[in-house]
């Protein structure tokens, strides 16, 4: 009996973290073209992709509407980043 096939590579998978979603989504944005769509600054732009539990509702709805996805898989993605660095904070203590 033939070996069976090797398994297909993974297809892309969804971005992980915040950052992700907005640098390497299905869309690619100007730093200017973020920073008018979401109202916010260069610095808090890098903020909240390095600490997104900053994040508050009205930004996150604002990013669903800039990547054109249901604010709630964006939620999904903050809510899984932050309690994945809760978790590995915790496992360092």
């Amino acid at each position: 009996m033939p070996a069976s096939p090797p398994p297909l590579p993974p297809t892309a998978a969804s971005p992980r973290r915040f950052t992700d979603l907005l640098r390497h989504g299905r869309y690619r944005f100007t730093e200017r073209e973020m920073m008018q769509h979401l109202g916010m600054s260069y610095r808090t732009i890098k903020q909240r992709e390095a600490n997104p539990s900053s994040l508050t509702i009205g930004e996150l709805l604002r990013v669903a509407d800039l990547l054109n996805e249901p604010a709630q898989d964006i939620m999904a993605v903050v809510l899984a980043e932050v309690q994945a660095s809760n978790r590995a904070s915790a496992g360092t203590d």
